[in-house]
């Protein structure tokens, strides 16, 4: 099992708010994290078909399904990256060392 952090983004503010965890099986958490994953493939260290497959076999879907979802992924992540973001870690924040911006 993989711990992943949930985030609340305000696009508007540039703030990411970090809401909680969960619990992932190490594909979910390649799904979560798809952008990495691909790096990962391209550097022979996942095989991103299998990921894709599970992507499709959790939720009932086709790898049409599966590309539309990480193409919205995708925009959404390019939209983002443009801006400067601040990280406001919540009642999680006395764990952490050093607050950073993104």
């Amino acid at each position: 099992m993989n711990l992943h952090e949930i985030w609340e983004y305000d696009d508007a503010k540039h703030v990411q708010r970090l809401r909680g965890f969960i619990l992932l099986c190490r594909m979910c958490h390649h799904v979560k994290h798809i952008g990495l994953a691909g790096i990962l493939a391209d550097e022979g260290k996942l095989d991103y078909n299998e990921v894709m497959k599970h992507f499709c076999k959790v939720n009932d879907c086709s790898e049409k399904d599966f590309k539309k979802h990480v193409g919205k992924a995708l925009e959404i992540w390019r939209e983002r990256s443009g801006h400067e973001w601040k990280q406001d870690f919540g009642k999680y924040k006395e764990f952490v060392k050093n607050e950073r911006r993104v």
